[in-house]
């Protein structure tokens, strides 16, 4: 499975911590966004620039995608702007659980400077093996798709 992962400067060393343990697990993952933690880049840009490739993806509904900024709060508006992302800003593994249940969130985001790498571990691993429950949450899924740039 391919795990593709942006982040500003506020999330990047989160970023690289998590690719890190994700490809020792056998994941192939594909980064994107800052280069490093001290130049700054703009939250907004790179969700934007995320959430067009993720649009584009060819292979959208089998990768993954995760996203990173100090808070989480900022790339996540950023990318909740288009039509089909579903991004969810999470901050523990029952929201993690909950938002791919529910929400059927088909990008998990976290704040970088927030968690410990080992929570970013687990939040990446419960909102990956969950399943979306469907049943009555399939119409307000489609509402939000329909809506967006």
């Amino acid at each position: 499975m391919k795990v593709k992962i942006t982040s500003d400067h506020g999330g990047h060393l989160a970023k690289i911590e998590l690719a890190k343990r994700l490809q020792a697990k056998g994941y192939e993952v594909e980064l994107r966004g800052s280069e490093n933690s001290e130049t700054s880049v703009s939250y907004s840009e790179i969700g934007i620039n995320f959430a067009k490739e993720i649009i584009a993806d060819n292979d959208f509904q089998n990768n993954r995608y995760v996203a990173f900024c100090g808070s989480g709060i900022g790339i996540s508006i950023a990318l909740n702007r288009f039509k089909k992302i579903r991004c969810a800003r999470v901050a523990n593994v029952q929201e993690a659980k909950l938002a791919k249940l529910h929400n059927n969130a088909n990008v998990l985001c976290m704040g970088g400077r927030l968690l410990t790498s080992d929570e970013i571990e687990a939040i990446f691993n419960e909102w990956e093996k969950t399943q979306f429950e469907g049943n009555r949450h399939i119409p307000r899924i489609n509402k939000l798709d329909e809506v967006g740039e």
